[in-house]
């Protein structure tokens, strides 16, 4: 679903590697919040466990990317 929701900006040039400032920090954050509170809920509208690996993993990645400049 992400995929068409979020789409690459060219092939094989994921979106979400775009991420690269605090604000995406932010935002992968509170997004990671948001999908683990659903998945406790038990919601079944989406994968919110797959959801929550995804935003923890983009946090780390960008999270990287700030401290090594």
């Amino acid at each position: 679903r992400g995929e068409n929701k979020y789409p690459d900006p060219e092939y094989g040039t994921p979106n979400w590697t775009r991420a690269t400032d605090k604000k995406a920090l932010i935002r992968f954050r509170k997004s990671a919040v948001r999908h683990f509170r659903q998945w406790l809920r038990g919601d079944l509208d989406e994968d919110h466990a797959a959801a929550l690996f995804f935003n923890v993993n983009g946090h780390e990645f960008v999270k990287s990317k700030l401290e090594g400049e």
